[in-house]
């Protein structure tokens, strides 16, 4: 081979190598930018999920977390990184406990209902921790659900089966109870018009036995027959208020639905509540500070006002009651607020009372529940006020408290028209 070959030919060597360092490094730079565009679309895919997600080792140290994960942590992902999960995450600390147990075992562990509340609000959620199956992987992902709204939904499911199997049942016994309680009435007004020197009658038959109706009114009047009487009529007047309510709970009457401003109303119930004999007398409603926020551009509604009135005075009534027996320091007050959230008239009623706690929160609606003393209460007002609402109406009606921390009530109304049927026109 002469020079000018074997120049060639150690040209042509070099120019190869070339050529494969060159497809090498396209090479290494496209899966270097798949892998870049990999990382973005998954990084894009976690962020877009309605769930919390993070990746933590054995020892709970965070690998990776999602948008989600930073919002409820308030740290950003590159601070994240290599934290303990439960450092972020302090309201969940009982349940990161089981990180280990999930890598170790394999097995996955779900917590279905966390409550977690603070000052301003409780929030529900679910915790569900699985293990990454790989071979070399010691890891496990954390997804928590956000599930407030959904048990918000269970609740009012529930209290609406609730109030449907107990309608029945309120009818039935309120029947039952009206016809010897009718007789009880009206035979403790007999008895009343058979001694009244009012009537004719009752002179004459004294007279034919020979007795004088003055002396045995007398006599009457001297053992307190008459305060029996008395007694006798108006705990049975109590009893038919109550067998009213239950069948007002159990089915409604003749609807005459209007249009009416919600500001008036409430003006309205007010001027009730200051004229109402337990509200004066027991429960110093004259005392309470009444603030009103009434959004200056709501609709009229359609609404059936009488019964409306109805519910508001007793919500009304249960706070000053409320606030009356608590004892507090705080001066007592009550804003009512009216606004207009997703095409319904809400009316707010806000108390700075003692609040109650999630039990009785959670049964405030059922019929004859109270936590008002024997003979104070009939656990009927609001158990009327959520029929009237929800039945009567085509609303709903919430309430939200702690302990310490006051009560609202929110009445929701739709902003649509109602015809007599009920119906939505």
């Amino acid at each position: 081979m002469n020079f000018q070959a074997e120049t060639r030919c150690i040209g042509e060597s070099n120019y190869g190598g070339l050529v494969e360092d060159v497809r090498d490094i396209s090479e290494l730079k496209l899966a270097t930018e798949r892998l870049e565009q990999f990382k973005m679309s998954l990084s894009a895919i976690l962020d877009t999920l309605p769930s919390i997600i993070a990746t933590v080792d054995r020892d709970g140290r965070i690998e990776l977390v999602n948008r989600r994960f930073e919002l409820l942590s308030g740290v950003v992902a590159r601070d994240a990184y290599g934290m303990q999960v439960e450092t972020l995450l302090p309201q969940f600390k009982d349940q990161l406990h089981h990180v280990k147990e999930v890598i170790d075992h394999k097995v996955p562990v779900t917590h279905e209902l966390i409550l977690h509340r603070t000052v301003a609000t409780s929030r529900y959620y679910s915790l569900h921790m699985y293990p990454l199956i790989s071979e070399n992987s010691s890891m496990a992902v954390i997804r928590i659900e956000d599930i407030s709204e959904h048990v918000r939904i269970e609740e009012i499911m529930a209290q609406t089966e609730k109030m449907s199997m107990v309608g029945g049942l309120a009818a039935g016994m309120a029947h039952e109870i009206n016809n010897p309680l009718g007789a009880i009435m009206q035979n403790a007004q007999n008895i009343e018009r058979r001694v009244s020197p009012d009537i004719p009658a009752n002179h004459v038959v004294a007279a034919e036995v020979g007795v004088s109706l003055e002396l045995v009114r007398a006599y009457l009047d001297k053992r307190g027959i008459f305060d029996f009487i008395g007694h006798i009529r108006t705990a049975g007047m109590r009893a038919a208020t109550i067998i009213t309510d239950m069948l007002h709970f159990s089915r409604r009457g003749e609807a005459r639905f209007e249009k009416v401003d919600l500001a008036s109303v409430l003006d309205e119930v007010l001027k009730l509540a200051a004229s109402d004999y337990d509200m004066k007398k027991l429960y110093n409603f004259k005392n309470i500070r009444l603030v009103r926020e009434y959004a200056a551009d709501l609709p009229s509604v359609s609404m059936i006002v009488s019964e409306v009135e109805q519910v508001l005075l007793n919500i009304l009534k249960n706070a000053a009651q409320a606030m009356a027996g608590s004892g507090q320091t705080e001066a007592p007050h009550i804003l009512l607020q009216t606004t207009l959230r997703e095409g319904m008239a809400v009316i707010r009623i806000v108390d700075n009372g003692p609040g109650m706690d999630e039990v009785t929160r959670v049964r405030i609606f059922e019929p004859f529940f109270s936590t008002k003393p024997v003979g104070i209460g009939t656990g009927l007002g609001l158990s009327v006020a959520y029929a009237i609402i929800t039945k009567g109406h085509h609303g709903s009606i919430e309430v939200q408290s702690q302990p310490g921390n006051g009560c609202c009530i929110s009445v929701m109304l739709p902003a649509t028209s109602l015809d007599v049927r009920g119906g939505v026109s």
